[in-house]
């Protein structure tokens, strides 16, 4: 029997070393980075979000990313903590202009990792774009970004780790 041992090895997607230059949100979320104290090494992205409103997207948070093509990788992961429990979204929009969303739940204060791997996340089936070109396989070979987005009923904080890309080695 022949055991393949993978190593993961990684690229930031985005370390917010240029600040809030590279993220984007509607003028009711508050956005800084910052340093933290648990991590005094990383910049780290602070995202204030007020309660939801009648728009769906109004507490969408777009993080341009540093590398465009993800396609040599499986997934991509960052830490992130809330000040409450929550629930977060993450989507991106693939080649073919299909939206791709997941959804990870943040019981407790601490730092959690969230993994999108690409084998597992389906299309997001409340939203798609008229021109999205469904029933294609998911092409990550010209990603301009990702969103995330606070699912809970109240006002809270978000603090958001580097994004990785992750690919698998042998």
């Amino acid at each position: 029997m022949l055991l393949l041992a993978f190593i993961l090895q990684s690229a930031v997607l985005q370390g917010f070393e240029r600040g809030t230059d590279v993220v984007r949100a509607r003028p009711a979320v508050t956005l800084r980075v910052v340093t933290d104290a648990e991590i005094p090494t990383e910049r780290v992205l602070v995202v204030d979000y007020p309660p939801p409103g009648e728009d769906p997207a109004s507490r969408d948070v777009w993080i341009d990313t540093e590398h465009r093509d993800w396609s040599k990788a499986r997934a991509i992961e960052f830490e992130v903590r809330a000040a409450q429990p929550t629930r977060i979204s993450v989507s991106f929009m693939d080649r073919n202009r299909v939206v791709y969303t997941t959804w990870s739940d943040l019981p407790h204060a601490n730092w959690r990792t969230i993994r999108v791997v690409f084998d597992s996340i389906q299309p997001n089936r409340y939203f798609q774009p008229p021109d999205a070109i469904k029933g294609r396989k998911l092409d990550v070979s010209d990603m301009s970004g990702l969103a995330l987005a606070p699912q809970d009923t109240t006002a809270g904080t978000l603090w958001i780790r580097k994004v990785l890309l992750v690919s698998p080695r042998e």
